[in-house]
């Protein structure tokens, strides 16, 4: 394999037909659940199976949430397998490679690397597809069926375009700190490398350089945490302004009985916003690290055929090349008959 492995490939296509159709079944179960609030409100007295109606459509809610994570989850790990399977045969293949790139780099890409392609499947991925889908599914239930609802889109809607641009700034923080952490490692492996083997320090023992190091790795940390940190007070601040906007305009009404089921897919929606916002984060520092990989893959050499590796194939016939009366080996021996064989007696 000379290419990173791709992400919708063999099993992993029908596991992502199955979290989309999960993600539209969660949207539909949360309307369902809402209706059915509005319902127990509106009554005077419910009927115990209008309630054991409600819990089921709960209950499911919740099945499909587990079941999810369940599938996300074999997903990811499919991948992740792909992707080191990839990786160590491009290792297994560099040849010449000097103390330096056969140490740190890849070292880093086999192991932190592994790490976030798992988040970049599972919590980019799948949680990406499962929270848009569902968010995009119930916007569109109410946007089509729910009139006094879509004023309540608006702050959704502006929150998530905030969001959008704000995954630039994101996406440079990642790279500045994957840069300064891949510093931090190669000085590392090599430092716990000299002083294994015994060498003498030609700068001191490199205390300060770990420090500087270290607090630089440690500034590129706090400003990726700040855009992560902004994007998902935008996603908490839209869920609660189309919470407003909801109250504000059922305030003036004498009936209050549908504002519950109205917050409770607003709220479904805010949620998987703020969901949305997480899986961004995630998928861009995968997105970094698959680039990385995509990278160590393509620069191994391609793989040599070894003269002890040979073919079975190519054994059988040189061995029968060997005993076939051309060769000069078969020509040079004895005649084999039983008049021979008797002399030799």
């Amino acid at each position: 394999m000379t290419s990173a492995p791709r992400l919708l490939a063999g099993r992993r296509r029908s596991l992502a037909a199955v979290l989309v159709a999960l993600a539209i079944g969660e949207a539909l179960l949360v309307v369902l659940f809402a209706a059915r609030l509005d319902q127990l409100l509106s009554i005077p007295s419910p009927a115990p199976s209008a309630l054991a109606a409600g819990a089921g459509i709960a209950g499911a809610a919740a099945a499909a949430l587990l079941l999810q994570r369940w599938v996300g989850e074999s997903f990811a790990q499919g991948y992740v397998a792909d992707c080191r399977a990839a990786l160590y045969s491009a290792v297994v293949r560099w040849r010449g490679a000097t103390p330096e790139e056969g140490g740190a780099r890849w070292l880093t890409g086999l192991i932190n690397d592994m790490a976030s392609l798992r988040n970049y499947a599972l919590r980019g991925s799948v949680r990406l597809w499962t929270s848009a889908t569902a968010a995009g599914a119930a916007g569109m239930w109410v946007a089509l069926t729910m009139p006094q609802l879509r004023i309540g889109l608006v702050p959704l809607l502006l929150g998530t375009a905030i969001i959008l641009l704000l995954t630039l700034p994101l996406s440079r923080a990642i790279v500045a700190q994957r840069r300064e952490r891949g510093r931090l490692n190669r000085f590392m492996v090599r430092r716990v490398r000299a002083d294994l083997e015994g060498a003498a320090p030609r700068k001191g023992n490199g205390t300060r350089k770990l420090a500087s190091l270290s607090a630089t790795l440690a500034r590129a940390a706090v400003t990726r945490a700040a855009a992560i940190g902004a994007m998902e007070a935008i996603a908490t601040l839209a869920g609660l302004a189309a919470a407003l906007v909801l109250a504000w305009q059922a305030g003036g009404r004498g009936g209050h009985a549908g504002i519950a089921g109205h917050l409770t897919v607003i709220g479904f929606i805010a949620a998987r916003l703020l969901e949305s916002v997480r899986a961004l984060h995630a998928r861009i520092g995968g997105q970094i690290a698959l680039d990385r990989l995509a990278g160590l893959i393509a620069s191994a050499p391609p793989r040599k055929r070894s003269r002890r590796s040979r073919p079975a194939g190519s054994r059988t016939a040189r061995v029968r090349e060997l005993e076939s009366p051309a060769s000069p080996r078969a020509a040079l021996a004895p005649p084999s008959t039983p008049l021979t064989q008797e002399r030799v007696s």
